[in-house]
């Protein structure tokens, strides 16, 4: 009664205890009882209604369960034998992961819809109801938010869908220039495994190493083997590759360096795209009458962007307190402001927002939550915070420079006149 407090019904803690308690525990829902087990199992793969209790909406949920985690007697019970249950774990490592389309259309829809209406509809009583005027040419304002609606919401689903997947992919990977990671997207899972097959070796250190041989099609790899991976219950040995250090040594500077170089990349080109960082340089390009060019400006940004997200990065490999790199560059920053005009106080200060862009926030918090699972960080937070005081300090910077050139300009003499009449 205690443990089932913690869930919403009986069949969900049933489902919780199958996916993630040991074997012999899981019988402690069936009174101990093997063949109440497997009779339940049957029971589940036969009735579709009480199987996504248990497992959820999720398609062939029990099939993988059982395929992958269950014991010979489970898969029995599931399958009707474990040669089908292996052939079903082949079959399900193979295949692509099923896109559920109209479950990513109306989930991306709705939040669209909640992020645009509410503030169109708050805009509309404010001008009607408080300013008392009329809507003007409103089957044009209509339409376009029908249309800002029906962007954003596949602008939604590109994040979801591209952005965020590849940020995260790449955060998970690129640690693999200094050190040993885990590729678990390909984690294999062996069927009827033999511990008689593994071999031991011994290092130039006197360290033994386990291991055995894996045929894939014509090749034999060697692959390391772990007493804790093998689940003699199943007689499964699950085995996840491992990549890296692919610049030096575990740990090297030379690695590292790679991983910082590409978070600047990252930073600089991201930006770049920002629309709203277009929109700033038109604007600052405008207010200066050309003395601050909309290129240096995005350049600038993207600048202090890239080098502000490469210490993130830093601060995520090294654990550095995020204190100690936001204290230095905000008291440094509060003398330039006192040293720079109004104007390029305003352009810099402002200049920050376009880290929140939809375009570097889906790849920069991926990348860092990957970078951060691969070292061991609790969490990947902080580049944004570092990609937003960097391009302040650089465009008030370069602001600096713009006024001292722009004065100099000021101090040149004119050109005396020629041949011009007394």
């Amino acid at each position: 009664p205690a443990a089932l407090s913690l869930f919403n019904h009986p069949e969900e803690m049933t489902g919780y205890a199958l996916r993630n308690a040991a074997p012999e525990s899981q019988l402690a829902l069936f009174d101990g009882e093997r063949g109440k087990m497997a009779d339940y199992l049957r029971k589940l793969a036969a009735d579709e209604a009480e199987r996504k209790k248990v497992f959820g909406p999720v398609e062939d949920a029990l099939e993988k369960w059982a395929s992958l985690q269950g014991t010979r007697e489970q898969q029995s019970a599931v399958f009707g034998s474990v040669e089908e249950a292996a052939k079903f774990a082949d079959s399900a490592s193979s295949a692509p992961e099923r896109l559920d389309p109209f479950g990513l259309f109306s989930r991306n829809a709705l939040a669209a819809a909640q992020a645009i209406i509410p503030l169109s509809l708050f805009f509309i009583f404010v001008l009607i109801v408080v300013l008392r005027d009329r809507l003007p040419r409103a089957d044009e304002i209509l339409l376009g938010l029908l249309l800002a609606v029906i962007g954003m919401g596949l602008f939604n689903i590109g994040i979801e869908l591209g952005l965020a997947k590849l940020g995260n992919q790449v955060g998970e990977k690129i640690p693999s220039s200094f050190k040993a990671v885990e590729l678990v997207d390909q984690k294999k899972t062996i069927h009827d495994f033999q511990p008689g097959v593994v071999q031991t070796a011994v290092t130039e250190k006197g360290e033994k190493r386990a291991f055995f041989f894996l045929k894939e099609k014509d090749e034999y790899r060697q692959i390391p083997y772990h007493e804790r991976d093998y689940n003699p219950d199943t007689r499964q040995y699950t085995y996840v590759p491992t990549r890296g250090p692919l610049f030096g040594a575990t740990g090297g500077l030379g690695g590292i360096l790679v991983v910082l170089l590409f978070a600047f990349v990252l930073g600089y080109a991201a930006t770049l795209a920002e629309p709203a960082l277009n929109a700033l340089g038109a604007t600052v390009e405008e207010l200066t009458v050309g003395a601050f060019r909309k290129s240096l400006l995005m350049q600038t940004v993207a600048l202090g962007v890239g080098g502000g997200i490469a210490i993130g990065v830093a601060k995520i490999i090294w654990d550095i307190p995020l204190v100690w790199l936001l204290g230095p560059p905000y008291l440094l920053l509060l003398f330039i402001t006192y040293l720079s005009t109004e104007e390029f106080v305003n352009i810099g200060w402002d200049s920050a927002g376009v880290t929140t862009g939809p375009i570097t926030v889906p790849l920069v918090l991926a990348m860092g939550l990957g970078i951060s699972g691969q070292v061991g960080v609790v969490e990947g937070f902080g580049i944004l915070a570092m990609a937003s005081v960097c391009p302040i300090l650089s465009v008030l910077a370069v602001g600096l420079f713009v006024n001292r050139r722009r004065a100099a300009a000021l101090r040149e003499p004119e050109p005396s006149g020629k041949g011009v009449a007394a």
